[in-house]
């Protein structure tokens, strides 16, 4: 009986599988875009969305309509704010973004927003990128989410999510506290 149960749980445990290919540093091809780019050491592997993990590389279109990857940015620190056009919070960060991005990006740091809903909860577009760019005044990367980066990140849906990556592309931080000041501090702890 016991022998039972254990190949009947087994067998309704989910795994989740992805039919794309796992990109590494060894595979991981440049996108085409505007933005500073480096190639990762062939030795980069994706490890997960915890603090100490190679976060998972992404392909994502910004407000200019270009291809953006996580991993192009090797070398940098990288705020990672993933937030939502309809969360009270994730405005109020936003509103930071920018002065935050041009006061530290000299020193190697990039500002990252993904976007994977706007106001209606729906996936945004180009536009919506651009309105969010507009209305706080971004010149930073902004990004559509259509992958649903966002929700492998953050299962729960509790935006925003604010991770730091060192220059390793190492997750330094994974839960940042939504405040210009922690941003800041976190920002500075990696430069």
């Amino acid at each position: 009986m016991r022998f039972l149960f254990l190949v009947l749980a087994s067998a309704c445990t989910p795994h989740l599988t992805s039919e794309r290919e796992e990109v590494t540093g060894l595979n991981w091809e440049p996108p085409e875009n505007t933005w500073t780019s480096n190639e990762p050491p062939a030795t980069l592997r994706a490890e997960g969305y915890a603090q100490g993990d190679v976060p998972h590389d992404f392909r994502m279109m910004d407000q200019h309509g270009d291809e953006v990857s996580l991993w192009q940015f090797y070398g940098s620190v990288i705020l990672l704010d993933i937030s939502t056009m309809w969360c009270g919070p994730c405005q109020q960060i936003a509103r930071h973004v920018d002065e935050t991005w041009k006061d530290y990006r000299e020193q190697g740091f990039v500002y990252l927003t993904v976007l994977p809903e706007d106001t209606e909860k729906n996936l945004v577009d180009t536009d919506d990128l651009n309105e969010w760019a507009d209305a706080f005044g971004i010149n930073a990367p902004i990004l559509a989410d259509h992958e649903g980066y966002g929700y492998a990140v953050e299962p729960t849906q509790q935006w925003p999510v604010l991770m730091l990556i060192d220059r390793k592309m190492t997750i330094a931080a994974d839960r940042l506290t939504p405040s210009d000041e922690a941003v800041r501090d976190a920002i500075e702890s990696e430069l």
